[in-house]
This record gives C-alpha cells, structure tokens and sequence, in this order.
C-alpha cells in the first residue's frame, strides 16, 4: 500500500478579547494532498507567562530572538519525553509527561512535568499509511529538546507547560546539538541550528542571568 504525505502549515486568525482567557485552538485536518491546515485561535497578550487551555495561544505571536522567547518563559529547560499522557482530539492537543533533565530557568522542584502541544497522531500515521509534514512535529517518548515554556492549566489534566511560540520555543536534541524543530523557518535558523548542545544551554543562561539584573 502506498503511502501518502500530507505537508501541514498553519494560519493563524487571531482576535484578541480583553478581559477574557484564550480558548484551545479548533484545528481541521484534511487528509488528501495537497492540503493546509487552518488554525483558528484567541490570544492572550503574548508577553503573558500563562495562559487557561490545554493548548498553545502562542501561533499568533512571532519571536524575533533568544531574549524575547526567554522573557516569555516561566521555565526553560532540556527535558526528555517520558511517555504520552493523552490525546484530545476535540482540541486538537497531546499531552506528554517529561522528565526534566537540566533546569535553565525557573522555580519549578518536580523532576517530572506535564507538556502540551497542538497536534494529535492519526491512526493512518500509526500505521505508516499516512506521513504528515508539521510545522511543529509531534514529540515522542525518548526525544530530548531544549524547551522554552509557558505555564497553562487543562479542566482535565490539570497544571502543565507548553512551548513559547508553539515551534519557536522548541529545539531538538540530536547528539550533542541542537536544531529547530522547524527547519525551514528562517526565523529559527537564524536563532540556532546545529549549534553545540552545551554552548546553547550557556548561551541561554547568560540571558536569564542578563535579564534578571
């Protein structure tokens, strides 16, 4: 059986309602290719550090640097996904437990956190049958990233993190480098692109020490 590949990009219609908490993104999915997605979202300010909703209001918000994605993080740190949690097809959202494995920024005690990201697995990929090209790939158990993260809270999972700027915040391990989860995008090329795993994690430090003064 041949496979079929489905490149998936995302565009953002954003209203901003004062006052009120950002909504999970409604996301529709074709499956014959070519295809685009459509991501509908509420933003709240984008310099928040938090936000109501199992999933990421950030896709309407661009960072430019380093600095704007750190000032945008309650917690920065290289994590190891552990498993997936769930997955709520409804909002278009999968929930991972992560270790933490090296805390950059943050407060945060607990070892083992809750991450969400837009995006669920259809049963076709499972299987091999179908191959969809994300602008931000799923994470799967065993992967190591270098994460920028916002804190939340799901009605049903409770507290947990997701990535500053969805794919922008979010930089893969690969030995001991770093990539951007989104290759094509120019702007995270430019931020960092197979650059030395420690030299990036010193990088960032220097930030969070800069702008705490």
């Amino acid at each position: 059986m041949k496979s079929l590949k489905v490149i998936v990009g995302s565009i953002a219609a954003v209203a901003v309602i004062a006052g009120c908490s950002a909504t999970p993104s409604q996301v529709s999915q074709k499956t014959t290719a070519p295809t685009t997605e459509q991501v509908s979202v509420k933003r709240s300010d984008p310099k928040s550090k938090a936000v109501t909703g199992g999933t990421s209001t950030s896709l309407a918000y661009s960072y430019e640097n380093l600095d704007e994605l750190e000032a945008a993080s309650v917690v920065i740190a290289e994590v190891k996904i552990k498993d997936v949690l769930s997955e709520d097809v409804e909002k278009d959202s999968t929930f991972y437990t992560a270790t933490i494995k090296d805390l950059l920024k943050g407060d945060a005690e607990e070892k083992e956190v809750t991450l969400t990201q837009i995006g669920v697995e259809e049963e076709r990929e499972k299987t091999g049958e179908l191959t969809i090209q994300r602008d931000n790939p799923l994470m799967e158990p065993g992967e190591s990233y270098v994460l920028f993260l916002k804190a939340g809270q799901d009605e049903k999972v409770g507290p947990l993190y997701y990535v500053a700027g969805e794919f922008q915040g979010k930089y893969k391990i690969e030995g001991d480098k770093v990539f951007p989860v989104n290759k094509e995008q120019e702007a995270a090329r430019a931020m960092v692109g197979g650059q030395d795993l420690a030299a990036f994690k010193e990088e960032i430090k220097s930030i969070v020490a800069e702008n705490k003064q």
